[in-house]
């Protein structure tokens, strides 16, 4: 997958200026950007046909029900990664071990960044279920 791979990206933030934003930014960067208010809206994305490749979550987003969120999470057995997008000294979550973590800054640019890690993440697992279907194409 290359580094301008498009990626569906989930972004549920507590603040609206602060969706709208990162939605503007990622699509500007080629993404293809949903703004979720909170929970519902969360766990109906992740329930759907297509759930989002990257979700970027601030865990305040989704209050109490952050368990139920980790959960489906965890149902979806690693299908969607998850960046969690964090204030400075913030206490890691439970149930998000593994999560690429993302402090909250007036730039954008580290968030970009982990972007691309996750799309290349992506890239890996592609090829990774790809190559066996090659290697059985070739005589």
């Amino acid at each position: 997958m290359p580094a301008t791979a498009r990626l569906d990206i989930a972004i549920t933030d507590r603040n609206p200026h602060v969706r709208e934003f990162l939605c503007r930014e990622l699509a500007e960067a080629g993404h293809r950007a949903g703004a979720l208010t909170g929970a519902e809206q969360l766990l109906k994305a992740l329930s759907g046909s297509r759930p989002p490749q990257v979700l970027v979550l601030d865990p305040e987003a989704v209050g109490p029900r952050l368990a139920e969120v980790t959960r489906r999470l965890g149902e979806l057995a690693g299908n969607v990664l998850v960046l969690l997008h964090v204030f400075e000294g913030e206490d890691p979550q439970p149930g998000f071990e593994g999560a690429l973590v993302v402090e909250k800054e007036p730039h954008v640019g580290a968030l970009k960044a982990a972007i691309s890690a996750l799309a290349a993440q992506l890239g890996d697992r592609e090829r990774g279920l790809s190559a066996p279907q090659d290697a059985q194409e070739k005589p």
